[in-house]
């Protein structure tokens, strides 16, 4: 049995929009793991910094979930897709996955220097 075409678009576009939130989730982690971004030196507005301290974690949830229900959901429509458009998807697959590694390591490497150097956890002053 063939996919519809809807299916093939449907996962395109959930697929777009996936990438798009881990982009604005690195973009999160960028700006949580620089120290700048916490004080008042640094130029950023305070409400984008309210945004990304409430934000982060659930986006990031929201990303994972998404991005396992994707990779699940993505490699069904993949057995029954052809090969051209089953190799996109499977990029876009790839690509969000290299973002959440991103992302991960980027936080998990500040936890882990913040630790080995004595401080607290999530401690982002100079």
């Amino acid at each position: 049995m063939k996919p519809s075409p809807a299916g093939f678009w449907g996962a395109l576009a959930a697929g777009a929009a996936l990438t798009a939130l881990g982009l604005a989730v690195l973009i999160g982690a960028v700006f949580r793991e620089t120290s700048l971004f916490w004080r008042n030196v640094g130029g950023y507005p305070v409400a984008l910094r309210d945004l990304v301290l409430t934000n982060f974690y659930p986006a990031f949830a929201i990303y994972f979930l998404g991005l396992m229900f994707g990779s699940v959901a993505g490699g069904q429509l993949l057995f029954r897709a052809r090969r051209r458009r089953g190799g996109i998807l499977l990029l876009i697959c790839l690509l969000n996955w290299l973002l959440f590694t991103a992302i991960t390591t980027m936080v998990l490497w500040n936890n882990i220097e913040n630790l080995m150097e004595g401080r607290p956890l999530h401690y982002h002053a100079p």
